[in-house]
Formats: C-alpha cells, sequence, structure tokens
C-alpha cells in the first residue's frame, strides 16, 4: 500500500543558510496574474499547495495541471518551473523540505535557476521506499489542510528553536494528510458514518436558509473536507447526495405549512430562504408532482361549523 511508507518517514524542514530568511523556503503567497517562476533546479524537495486560482508546474518537459485545492511535491535534480495559467489572481503555500532528518545542510545551495550550470551531487534525493513517482493530486480535505499549512507558516515567521521543532511535526501531519489513502476509503465505517450525520446535522440547521445557501461552501467550511468526498460519504450511508437531501427536507417542511396553515405561498417560501418564489413552485412541482396551491387544496384540512339544534 502507498500508506505503508509514510510510517517510515521523518520529514525535516529546509533551514535557512546565514543571512537568508527562512520565509524563503516555507511561506505563503498571494500570486499575480501572469506570474512565473523561472526554470530552476531546487536541491531538496518542494512541498506546494495551491489555495485560490490556477497554475501549472513542468517538470523536465513534463506538465502537470495545478488549480485551487491540488498539490504536488517537486523532486530535487530535474528542471523545472511553474507559473499562473488563468490570467487571475492565486495563492499558493510551499515549504522545502527532506523526507528523512538531516543532520546539517553545510553550504550546500538550495536552487539554480537556468542557464547557470546545476551542481547535481548537491542534490538530496528521497531514500529507498519513497515512491520514485511526481506526487501529485487533489487536497481531500481543503479546510484542514490550509489550516495545517497556514500553522506551519506562522511557527516559521517566529522561528525559534521550539517552533522549528514543531514545524517538522506539523510537516508530517500535513503530509499525511494529502499522502495517506487510508484516510479516502471508499466504505463508510467508522468516522466516515459519523461523518455523513454530521452533514445531516447541518443541513437540518440550515433548512431555512435553503434558497440563499450555498451548500457547497457550508459543508467545506464547517466539515473541513472537500464537497465531492462529502457527497460519495453521503450518497454511500443515504443513496442520495446532500443537495436532493436537502430539497426533500424543505418540501416536506413546505407540506406542512400547506396544509397546517394558511399562510400565503410567498410567505412559505421567504420562510424557507427562498427570494423567488416561482422557483420555490417549480421546486414543490418538481419534487410532489403538483404546484403548492393545488397541494394546498387536496390536503388542507377545514373546519366545518357543526349544526345548532333546531335550526
Amino acid at each position: 500500500m502507498i500508506s505503508d511508507w509514510l510510517e517510515r518517514i521523518s520529514p525535516c524542514i529546509r533551514p535557512a543558510r546565514p543571512g537568508e530568511s527562512l520565509l524563503a523556503y516555507t511561506s505563503r503567497k498571494e500570486i499575480q496574474p501572469g506570474w512565473t517562476e523561472p526554470l530552476r533546479i531546487i536541491y531538496d524537495h518542494e512541498l506546494v499547495l495551491f489555495s485560490k486560482g490556477r497554475f501549472a508546474v513542468e517538470i523536465e518537459n513534463k506538465r502537470y495541471p495545478c488549480p485551487a485545492g491540488t498539490f504536488i511535491i517537486i523532486p530535487p535534480g530535474r528542471w523545472q518551473t511553474s507559473w499562473e495559467t488563468a490570467g487571475q489572481p492565486g495563492h499558493r503555500y510551499w515549504s522545502h523540505f527532506d523526507w528523512v532528518y538531516q543532520e546539517s545542510y553545510g553550504n550546500t545551495p538550495s536552487m539554480t535557476y537556468h542557464p547557470a550550470k546545476p551542481c547535481f551531487n548537491a542534490c538530496r534525493r528521497a531514500p529507498g521506499f519513497v515512491p520514485r513517482k511526481i506526487l501529485h493530486g487533489r487536497i481531500y480535505a481543503p479546510q484542514r489542510t490550509y489550516e495545517l499549512a497556514d500553522r506551519l507558516c506562522a511557527l516559521q515567521e517566529r522561528a525559534s528553536e521550539h517552533d522549528r521543532a514543531l514545524s517538522r511535526a506539523l510537516l508530517l501531519e500535513l503530509l499525511l494528510e494529502l499522502l495517506d489513502t487510508r484516510t479516502r476509503t471508499a466504505a463508510v465505517p467508522g468516522r466516515h458514518a459519523g461523518l455523513a450525520q454530521r452533514v445531516v446535522d447541518l443541513l437540518d440547521q440550515n433548512v431555512e436558509q435553503h434558497g440563499n445557501l450555498r451548500i457547497q461552501d457550508l459543508l467545506e467550511k464547517k466539515l473541513g473536507y472537500s464537497y465531492a468526498h462529502l457527497c460519495r460519504v453521503f450518497r454511500a450511508k443515504y443513496g442520495v447526495p446532500p443537495l436532493k437531501y436537502l430539497n426533500a427536507v424543505c418540501i416536506s417542511r413546505a407540506k406542512l405549512l400547506l396544509r397546517d396553515t394558511d399562510l400565503h405561498i410567498t410567505v412559505i417560501a421567504r420562510r424557507l430562504g427562498f427570494k423567488d418564489p416561482l422557483y420555490f413552485s417549480q421546486l414543490f412541482r418538481k419534487i410532489t408532482g403538483l404546484p403548492p396551491s393545488q397541494y394546498r387544496l387536496q390536503t388542507q384540512t377545514r373546519v366545518v361549523p357543526a349544526k345548532v339544534a333546531g335550526k
């Protein structure tokens, strides 16, 4: 399993040489449209997280698309460059590191830009148990991953001996979050079953905001997983995606209000967070087969006055 080798790593963040800033090796930055990184070779490994925008990384003439929500680990000793591809602002994190502890870096360089001649003997390559392929893919828990990256950068900004020791632990946690496939199994046992229930609870709490709700943003922000992952977990447990569940709950509440009250349909729509009553009516009809007004006529219980004796 790919995750087995992760139990053997002890990552070490690249330290700054005398006179250098630690932020050159572990930091975060807003990226301007059209940004390009010159062709270069690095001598350690570089983890890059893309949190906003669209980028591309090219390693030895092979291009890797890196939109927001993805990561890549660039190995040493290979010509590589990267750039912003959409002409829009972006944001990325980066950290130079080695897979195992390095006692001393001496005066070895960190990188060489083309056309200077690189010193390949200075490359600190991965140990044999680390996969040789380029590690590149989607970030499955964006919120938690970016929070870890922010904390890692904050520790580097303080840069005391204690903070540097904590940085190693945070980098290990970050790498495991990105690379340990055991956290992304297709089954829904244990905490994934609980995760599906947390989605239910969150949606139930926000039914009355249905019409104004961006479900993807809500779930990713509150639960710290990608929407695609949450949909897989939710569908595996309940048979429908979160949006269909929310629609069903919303229309169930609308049915009760139509049946048991005389509230105008527009008022019911707004109570459930719909600014557009027409959209609410269309959704109601799509799910029930009837427009709200007809459903009310067929189901509302009306009280018939009792006949008075002798009249």
